[in-house]
């Protein structure tokens, strides 16, 4: 029988091919869109309708992960977006393909997320003791980090030697993989009576919402997550290349310095990421708001003019708080909620992190145009530090020490 280690180590394996197929994909579907003469336009088309659906389905999918099997799911989901990339990838190395199509098939992408990562939290929680779940979010934080430092890179070597339909395949390929890791995993199967105690969704909702709502110090992280998101994050990626675009920065103007700032978050988060997998403070909630602190640092450096050089040193800190920020969350949630309301929760997690991420990016533009760059990203970066603060200040934070 597989023991609960080789488990983990077949699950890691999967994601970390996901991610790096996941990683080829802005490179590859951006050229694809404009090679087909879409232009900036149809390109942003084709973003929101793989981020839509996984806005709107989000929470059904964490019921889905509370009713039924988290790994059917995961496994259904990746097929479902191996089936669009390979089509996909068809198409575009065929030379017939619409923009409608590209549309439709990142829509299907978004359905399939949908419903993947509310499982996924919650089915770690199933192959996993307790005790390791730190390590294995980490490591699996840091497989992300590292596919997003590598796999541009890759994904825009393979889309220049042979085009971004293949870049598409090796997505397609890696979802695949992905499954096939699920298909040779052993988890125990749902209660035979929770699918029928089960109300409507609306109920299911409700009960996961007062159940985050009643537990105080979830809630206070998880509003954290989507204020952060909205105020901080989203101004800082549009912003930021705003600032960067100066001479003074050297490394032929935006393009340059905003590449080398991203490298510089990347390598950071592999770095905090790999920290995270080694050990996790047992006051997990102050080691939380420790993480988001430090996401303040390239923000309030861009805003006060700093040197390039320092900039890039934040950035690394940035990287580092982030990855922290998102393992030590995670694992906090895992080992404090109950395992039948976990999907829920996550996929409320999940729709906190990036439900809030377009309207951030709506009101960047006026905020920018109102205080300029400088005043703008002061902003952001003090309401990352009093959120900290906030939450500092309340005993539920303070005082929270989790068990091993």
């Amino acid at each position: 029988m597989i023991s609960i280690e080789r488990q983990a180590r077949i699950y890691l394996t999967g994601a970390a091919l996901s991610y790096i197929g996941t990683a080829i994909v802005p490179v590859a579907m951006s050229f694809a869109v404009l090679d087909a003469g879409h232009g900036a336009g149809g390109l942003g088309i084709v973003l929101a309708a793989q981020t839509v659906p996984t806005i709107i389905l989000v929470l059904l999918g964490g019921i889905a992960g509370d009713r039924w099997s988290r790994r059917g799911i995961m496994i259904r989901a990746d097929f479902l977006r191996a089936l669009a990339q390979a089509v996909l990838a068809i198409y575009l190395i065929s030379g017939h393909v619409s923009l409608a199509f590209m549309v439709v098939v990142s829509t299907l992408i978004g359905v399939g997320n949908a419903f993947f990562q509310p499982a996924s939290g919650g089915f770690l929680t199933e192959i996993v003791a307790r005790e390791e779940l730190g390590r294995t979010n980490g490591l699996l934080r840091t497989a992300n980090a590292l596919a997003m430092v590598i796999g541009p890179a890759f994904g825009g070597a393979v889309v220049a030697v042979i085009g971004p339909g293949w870049g598409i395949a090796l997505d397609a390929m890696s979802y695949i993989a992905s499954a096939l890791c699920l298909l040779s995993i052993s988890a125990p199967a749902k209660p035979a009576q929770a699918a029928p105690a089960r109300n409507s969704v609306r109920r299911e909702l409700i009960e996961a919402w007062e159940a985050l709502r009643g537990t105080r110090w979830l809630f206070l992280v998880v509003a954290q997550y989507g204020a952060l998101n909205m105020l901080a994050i989203a101004p800082f990626n549009v912003i930021a290349p705003v600032v960067l675009s100066k001479a003074s920065m050297g490394l032929g103007g935006g393009a340059g310095a905003w590449g080398t700032l991203l490298s510089a978050i990347g390598v950071g988060a592999v770095f905090g990421a790999s920290v995270s997998a080694r050990r996790q403070p047992r006051r997990m909630l102050l080691g939380i708001e420790a993480s988001a602190s430090i996401l303040s640092a390239p923000i309030l450096l861009l805003a006060m003019n700093a040197p390039f050089p320092l900039v890039v040193l934040g950035g690394v800190l940035f990287g580092v708080g982030a990855a922290m920020l998102s393992v030590l969350t995670i694992t906090a949630i895992q080992k404090e909620v109950a395992p039948s309301m976990l999907s829920r929760i996550m996929s409320m997690v999940q729709l906190a992190n990036i439900g809030l991420l377009p309207l951030g990016y709506v009101l960047a533009g006026p905020t920018l145009k109102f205080l300029g760059a400088g005043d703008s990203l002061a902003l952001s970066g003090t309401c990352v530090l009093a959120s900290v603060a906030i939450l500092c200040s309340q005993a539920e934070i303070r005082q929270f020490k989790q068990a091993a």
